[in-house]
């Protein structure tokens, strides 16, 4: 990289902050184990930095012995925020995951040999290229576990609140975003080596800012297959007489359920009894019901209730019980004597715990905000109150 002041401050602001946060990353690494990984990648920021450095002012040059040590890490950038993903996501990262690891002993191979003459000079320039782009490899698995996870929470949590690590997506975006600049940072250096350290900066105070805040999620591993089992008796709620055990019945062969191993008679016999549970006992109205609360009490399995949710209504449990709570609104809302309530009030009597996610659940259902439908709902008919007076 050129040797211009400005490229030299954002190399070494780079590089301490990366250090900087590294220490209070590893610190937590006890209680969150996750973020020894996210350690690993901001230093893996710093020393790059410091890479960048020694080239430009000619630090190399001074002290070869030194050539290559700090360009090391840049064989673990993508595994270890693969891995730190993995463990936010409620994923083990044990010693299985060593795997990812393999690239820094070539690596380092490639190094010791271009130090010792025996490999030609270009082959550095296309190990970096290819590492980037096995850094880009990464990035794109970081997208596609993101996009597993959240599928798996919405099966599971009634609400995202503090699950929905968007704030991760957004980092791995502008990873990606910052990778594509490095191609031509590389490769023509100039401006674009400016554009790559300010990116590299903001990429370390997004990440240490969210990464010391937030915790792993932990999803039950419901996905995984289970025999198929009885649905277990109930205890009624006030409103209907008790529900009947339900013996199990022998598995289907044919049909939509034969490869699932939910039956006719079991699909049937849940949905009756979910309805009988949400219409009396309006469980949706609990802002942190998860799947497995709400089988519990219906009688049966996680994963069947999920099943049943799917393959039948066709919808997650996420958007299950924010439908429940959206038509609870919309019952409100036509009340007149909660015509003075706010919105706010009556989301959060429905069970949402955000005004965001009451409007954005609100608007995919009802095709349009939930104060255009207020509206709409008030002048479909006049309060009730008054007896109307008829002419002499």
């Amino acid at each position: 990289m050129a040797a211009t002041p400005i490229a030299t401050s954002l190399e070494l602001c780079t590089a301490g902050l990366g250090l900087f946060l590294a220490a209070p990353l590893l610190a937590l690494a006890r209680k969150r184990p996750a973020n020894a990984w996210l350690a690993a990648f901001v230093a893996s920021f710093a020393s790059l930095a410091l890479a960048d450095f020694c080239y430009s002012a000619g630090i190399y040059r001074q002290h070869p012995a030194i050539w290559g040590l700090f360009d090391l890490p840049l064989a673990c950038l993508g595994a270890s925020f693969y891995c730190y993903t993995r463990g936010m996501t409620g994923l083990g990262v044990g010693r299985r995951q060593a795997w990812h690891l393999l690239p820094l002993p070539l690596w380092l191979g490639v190094i010791l040999s271009l130090r010792a003459g025996v490999a030609p000079g270009w082959l550095f320039l296309v190990a970096v290229l290819a590492l980037q782009l096995l850094t880009l490899a990464y990035g794109l698995a970081v997208l596609w576990r993101l996009r597993q996870y959240r599928h798996a929470v919405r099966q599971n949590f009634s609400s995202m609140r503090q699950r929905d690590l968007h704030w991760l997506s957004r980092l791995t975006a502008a990873l990606m975003v910052l990778l594509l600049v490095w191609f031509p940072a590389t490769l023509l250096g100039g401006a674009w080596d400016v554009l790559l350290l300010l990116g590299r900066l903001a990429v370390l105070c997004f990440a240490g800012w969210f990464g010391m805040r937030h915790v792993p999620v932990f999803v039950p591993s419901w996905q995984k297959a289970v025999p198929s089992e009885p649905l277990a008796p109930v205890t009624a709620p006030a409103c209907e007489p008790a529900a009947r055990t339900v013996a199990e019945p022998e598995p289907a062969t044919d049909g939509k359920y034969a490869r699932s191993g939910m039956t006719p008679a079991a699909a049937e016999e849940i949905g009756r009894r979910l309805l009988q549970r949400v219409g009396c006992q309006h469980d949706n109205r609990e802002p942190e019901l998860t799947l497995a609360e709400l089988a519990g009490r219906v009688g049966t399995s996680p994963q069947l209730l999920s099943q049943y949710l799917n393959e039948i209504q066709g919808v997650t449990f996420y958007d299950y019980v924010n439908g429940l709570r959206v038509a609870d609104v919309q019952r409100m809302m036509s009340d007149p004597a909660r015509r003075g309530d706010s919105l706010l009030d009556l989301s959060l009597a429905a069970g949402f715990n955000s005004r965001s996610t009451f409007n954005s659940a609100f608007k995919k259902l009802a095709g349009m905000p939930p104060s255009q439908w207020r509206r709409r709902a008030g002048c479909m008919s006049a309060p009730i109150g008054q007896d109307d007076k008829q002419p002499a």
